[in-house]
Formats: structure tokens, C-alpha cells, sequence
């Protein structure tokens, strides 16, 4: 499991100050926004609220036991290690309050191949849902190493990529049920040949951009490829608000950091999220105590 330490803190200490202006300046980042109607007005809101009724049906089907979601490597409120679940609740916080609540799309990439951003994205898609207010969408945009519907069990038969080449598809074909409550996901897809053109095509901007509109309290979450390797990542950078950058512990070098968070861009790199920390042996010394 992931431990997450401040994950906000430099890129707070190194963003420019939006002053007044940082409300609409945070929403005119993603460029899916311009096609939702009424976006580009000042008091632009998604104004249809999701009803308790509709999020009920969201998990109408298998909900995962706290003894199989422990087996996944996913958090649920209740579970004993109570510090990692308190920091992706940590980092939902945050992103609210950057957000000013309003919802958003943000993406998770990592530094380095061989990272697992997955289960980053995951369990940060599953703590927005610990609100049984909110709603979450987890997309799986890394294509050529898709995990998530693997780590979920998921029959994904269809998913993003088909949906983009097939006009019979519709995403309520893709959207698939988690056994996460209020969670729901969209599978990578069958077909991965030219990612690039998908992420580039108007069809994957409307279809985020009808993800994020259709419910003010739906928060979407995109897992993609590490963004030094990647140009499908910094395609996808363009479509999201936010984008958190997933570092492994001993693997990244300060160059290679700085190099990803260049791509990334300072305007949308919203902070770190440190992973693979290793749990130290404490010290323990005769006539000493640790407490």
C-alpha cells in the first residue's frame, strides 16, 4: 500500500499566485470545458445534482467486503491503518478545496516506468467516494499496461478505445460497476494500436466533457502512462484540471522529477504523491525509550 506524506506541499510552495482570479482560472484548464454549454460564462455552474436515488442505483449490484477490498489493496473507511486511509482522505480534502468544491478531472501519472499509478488512482477515486454525496468515475487511459480492471476483477469485453472506434458503442456500455460503493470505472479497451489519435479526437473531448457535466458531484479520475515516456500522457494533461505525479521511493532521480513536472506544466501540476516508501526498523537501545 501506498503512504502519502504531504503530497501538496511543493507544488504549493512553487505555483504562482492566482489571487482573486484562481476560481476561474482552475476551470478553464481542462480544454473539454469549452464544450459544455455555458462554460465559459462567469457563473457557470453544473447545476444537475445527483439525487440519492441515482447514486443508490450506482451500486446496485456485488458491493466488495472490507476483507476483499483489504486483499486488493484498496482503502475502506474502516479499515485498521487508519494513516493511510487519513492521507488519500487528506488529499481529497485539498482537492476540493482547490477545486472550491465545484467538481473537476484529475489525472494520475507517474515519473518513472514501472510505477504503479494505479492503485494511486484507485484508492483516491475510492476516497471521493467515502462521501456518500459524491460519485467518482476512474478512466483507464494507460492502454498499452492497463491494471485496474485486473486489480478489480472486471469482465472488461468493451471499453474506452472501443467506444471511440465504434459509433454502435455508448458509454453506458462502458461504464462498468467497481464493487466499490459509488464508484464506477471505464475499462481501457480492446483496441490499442494508434492511443494517440484517440486522445487526440473531438470524441474523446465531448465524451469527458459529458462525463464531468451530466452530475455537479461526479469527480473523474484518468490513470495514465508515466508522462517522461508517454506523449499519449501529455495529450491527455490538456484534458484534465489537475494532475498529481506519482514518485517512487529510491527509483526517481531529482532530475527526472523536475523533467516530469516540466512536462506537466506548473499551471496544472498540482502536487506529489510519494510511493513504494519502505517501513524502516525502528531503533531500539538499552535505557532508552522511543515514546
Amino acid at each position: 500500500m501506498s503512504k502519502i506524506e504531504d503530497a501538496l506541499n511543493k507544488a504549493r510552495a512553487t505555483r504562482k499566485n492566482a489571487g482573486s482570479g484562481e476560481l476561474r482560472a482552475v476551470h478553464d484548464r481542462s480544454n473539454v470545458r469549452d464544450l459544455i454549454p455555458g462554460s465559459n460564462n462567469d457563473s457557470y455552474e453544473i447545476n444537475h445534482n445527483t439525487s440519492s436515488k441515482e447514486i443508490a442505483l450506482i451500486d446496485n449490484g456485488e458491493i466488495l467486503d472490507n476483507k476483499k477490498l483489504s486483499e486488493l489493496k484498496v482503502i475502506y473507511s474502516e479499515m485498521k491503518d487508519h494513516k493511510v486511509a487519513n492521507s488519500y482522505r487528506d488529499l481529497r480534502t485539498k482537492l476540493i478545496q482547490k477545486s472550491q468544491g465545484r467538481n473537476f478531472i484529475a489525472m494520475v501519472t507517474s515519473c518513472v516506468p514501472g510505477t504503479d499509478s494505479s492503485t494511486t488512482a484507485l484508492n483516491l477515486s475510492t476516497a471521493f467516494s467515502f462521501d456518500k454525496s459524491k460519485t467518482s468515475l476512474l478512466i483507464d487511459c494507460n492502454l498499452n499496461s492497463s491494471r485496474l480492471d485486473a486489480i478489480l476483477g472486471l469482465d472488461a469485453d468493451v471499453g474506452l478505445t472501443d467506444y471511440l472506434e465504434n459509433e454502435d458503442i455508448t458509454v453506458e456500455d462502458i461504464l462498468k460497476k467497481t464493487g466499490i460503493k459509488r464508484l464506477k470505472m471505464i475499462p481501457a479497451g480492446t483496441a490499442r494500436e494508434t492511443s494517440t489519435e484517440y486522445f487526440t479526437s473531438l470524441k474523446m473531448r465531448k465524451l469527458i466533457a459529458d462525463l464531468l457535466s451530466r452530475y455537479s458531484d461526479r469527480y473523474i479520475f484518468i490513470d495514465s502512462p508515466p508522462i517522461a515516456e508517454s506523449a499519449d500522457t501529455r495529450i491527455l494533461v490538456e484534458l484534465c484540471d489537475f494532475v498529481l505525479l506519482v514518485v517512487p521511493y529510491g527509483k526517481a532521480t531529482k532530475s527526472r522529477i523536475k523533467d516530469a513536472a516540466e512536462a506537466i506544466g506548473e499551471d496544472k501540476l498540482l502536487g506529489v504523491v510519494f510511493n513504494d516508501i519502505p517501513k524502516f526498523p525502528r531503533l531500539r537501545i538499552p535505557g532508552f525509550s522511543t515514546s
